[in-house]
């Protein structure tokens, strides 16, 4: 039973890990669009990022780990959804009322804000956040309960 659990937090360190390198290149696919091959890999690991967040919750829900590790982890899996899902979301949000109420809708605004912010501002702030907390929990070795 002691392996299943050591298991699962070694799954939960491999997700998260993951999740910051993704994350990484996906920060650097925003804001520093002029490196040629960065531009091209916004949009799946927009996905990727997403499916391994809910992964890391999952994983977390059902780790044996301290209740504050288990909030920055949590902070850095649903952060890591949010980019993804933000960044759809805004491209959906943004052609939908394009198709509904025609091309000058967006003329006075310029674009779709809210999705656009989440997606680009307040997730990767969030799971900076989470990540930097999950990785200081990590290095103290007080994540395990």
């Amino acid at each position: 039973m002691e392996d299943k659990k050591n298991k699962i937090y070694i799954f939960t360190l491999v997700i998260f890990w993951i999740i910051f390198a993704f994350f990484i290149l996906n920060v650097s696919s925003m804001y520093l669009p002029f490196i040629p091959f960065i531009g091209f890999i916004g949009l799946p690991f927009n996905a990727a990022i997403s499916l391994l967040g809910i992964a890391l919750i999952v994983l977390v829900v059902r780790a044996k780990i301290t209740k504050i590790s288990r909030a920055f982890f949590i902070l850095t899996g649903s952060s890591a959804v949010g980019i993804g899902f933000g960044a759809y979301l805004h491209n959906l949000v943004f052609a939908l009322f394009i198709k509904l109420f025609g091309e000058s809708f967006w003329a006075g605004m310029g674009d779709e804000p809210v999705f656009f912010i989440l997606a680009t501002i307040v997730c990767p702030i969030a799971l900076l956040v989470g990540a930097i907390g999950s990785m200081v929990f990590i290095a103290k070795k007080k994540v395990i309960a």
